[in-house]
């Protein structure tokens, strides 16, 4: 169980990026989500991973990367799914599940535990976050099967990148989801929600070869990073590693994965791989927005 002394708190430089007290607590503040999601797969024999920088930042910093601000973990398919049925029973105290299935509006195709939907700046919030007023995550995504025939590979692909161009240019012509519907098998009731449809249809997509594929892969993003793509055995146990003052589990054939991911990892380069660091930044604007109209 993670451990946070006073001192942790304390804002550091660490291989000449600064981070601020409060990125540290929003960081710890993330490891007891994600030692929630732990506790859950310990209980069902749910395997899961450190994946993206979260992987890289285990292995290279022992943590954290210093200018990194969440945490990715991955599971294989099966192990995804039931996480989801089980979290939804479990409703554990103090977080929820953000996912296709648990919320018609959320938008990603990967799951999400959450803390918090909102600012808050209760006693009792602060005392609970060690001291982060803002809704923090762990990400979850699903590693899927891709087939062993190239040939379908390429349809797999082409059926996942026209779902995820409608879906996210919200191209929701007629011509657009009668071309889905013939090709996926489905048919889409026009008179719901379409793009949130379309997510469960790609989300099926994407398991389609489960059962008989071969190599596995991040799909969606496999589509624009074929880095996205892993052999089984690399996926096939786990070790736990230090991260920050708690443990993480990573790929036992860690090395192989990073290599791909990164090429040469082992050596810092500053990046925040699109994301608009620090986080909470946005989330600050939104309530000081607000106050501003008071």
């Amino acid at each position: 169980m993670a451990e946070f002394p006073e001192f942790y708190f304390r804002g550091e430089e660490r291989e000449g990026f600064y981070i601020e007290e409060m990125m540290k607590r929003a960081w710890a503040a993330q490891i007891e989500v994600l030692e929630i999601i732990d506790r859950i797969c310990k209980e069902y024999d749910i395997q899961y991973f450190a994946d993206w920088g979260t992987l890289l930042g285990t292995i290279r910093h022992k943590g954290f990367i210093p200018w990194d601000d969440d945490i990715d973990i991955v599971m294989k398919r099966d192990d995804y799914n039931r996480f989801l049925r089980i979290f939804n029973g479990e409703r554990p105290d103090g977080c929820f599940l953000l996912s296709i299935y648990a919320n018609e509006e959320y938008n990603e195709i990967f799951a999400r535990v959450v803390n918090s939907n909102y600012v808050n700046y209760t006693k009792e919030y602060l005392e609970r976050w060690h001291g982060c007023p803002y809704a923090v995550g762990v990400d979850i995504f699903p590693l899927d099967k891709l087939p062993v025939d190239k040939d379908e590979e390429d349809i797999q692909c082409s059926m996942l990148r026209m779902l995820i161009k409608a879906i996210y240019s919200k191209d929701e012509t007629e011509e657009t989801i009668r071309i889905i519907e013939d090709m996926c098998g489905v048919t889409i009731d026009r008179t719901k929600k379409i793009w949130h449809q379309l997510l469960r249809v790609a989300d099926g997509v994407l398991q389609m070869y489960n059962d008989d594929g071969g190599d596995y892969a991040e799909l969606i993003y496999y589509l624009n990073r074929s880095s996205r793509r892993y052999k089984q055995e690399w996926y096939s146990e786990s070790i736990r590693l230090p991260f920050e003052t708690s443990e993480i589990p990573v790929p036992k054939e860690y090395d192989a994965v990073l290599r791909n991911m990164y090429g040469d990892y082992e050596k810092p380069t500053q990046w925040t791989d699109g994301h608009n660091y620090p986080f909470y930044k946005k989330q600050q604007a939104v309530v000081d927005a607000r106050l501003a109209k008071e």
